[in-house]
């Protein structure tokens, strides 16, 4: 398994698993330069599955993926509250539309160039709860319940379940991965299975 593979599963597990529908992970910039046909590849691949992959952001020392299921993101970007938010930050008016999509994601890649870090907002396409993220906007990240796979405001039950579920994909993955089976066989398996049940 390479780097790029490793980071991918480790960090993008619930996204490739279809239970979360998206997750950031990084490399070091210097290896860019060698993946870029891995990355082309899996991008390809991925795509068939409904799956994105895309360049997000480029630092000083590393560059940022994002794995996203576009269909998901889209539900997600209806919720009114968000969408409005969204807009009032300076997102496209149809931010919930596919057609504005990469319009959405080009303005998010300049306001994290801008900031030279990531806004708040992240969560939002990150698929965190609403009420988090909006909580962690309003305390500026502090006084918050439980701290994750993100901050918890609101439901901590229903967080601490969500985190053991998105640890318990990554394990299943990565173990699966370790063994020796490809990535995308992987998805192909899982798929497979939901069509039958």
């Amino acid at each position: 398994m390479s780097d790029f593979e490793m980071q991918m599963l480790y960090h993008g597990a619930p996204t490739l698993y279809g239970i979360k529908q998206a997750n950031l992970f990084s490399l070091p910039l210097p290896r860019l330069q060698n993946l870029k046909d891995e990355v082309a590849n899996y991008q390809k691949q991925l795509a068939k599955k409904e799956i994105s992959l895309q360049y997000l952001y480029c630092c000083e020392k590393r560059v940022f993926f994002l794995v996203y299921r576009k269909e998901k993101l889209l539900e997600y970007f209806s919720n009114p509250k968000i969408k409005a938010f969204l807009m009032k930050t300076g997102y496209p008016l149809t931010v919930n539309e596919e057609s504005s999509l990469v319009d959405t994601l080009a303005f998010l890649r300049r306001r994290i160039q801008k900031h030279n870090e990531f806004p708040h907002e992240i969560g939002f396409f990150l698929g965190y709860p609403p009420e988090d993220v909006f909580a962690f906007i309003h305390e500026k990240g502090q006084n918050y319940k439980l701290c994750g796979y993100w901050k918890v405001y609101g439901d901590e039950k229903t967080a601490v379940a969500t985190f053991q579920e998105y640890t318990n994909c990554r394990k299943k993955l990565l173990n699966q991965a370790s063994k020796g089976i490809p990535i995308l066989s992987l998805l192909e398996a899982k798929q497979t299975l939901q069509e039958v049940l």
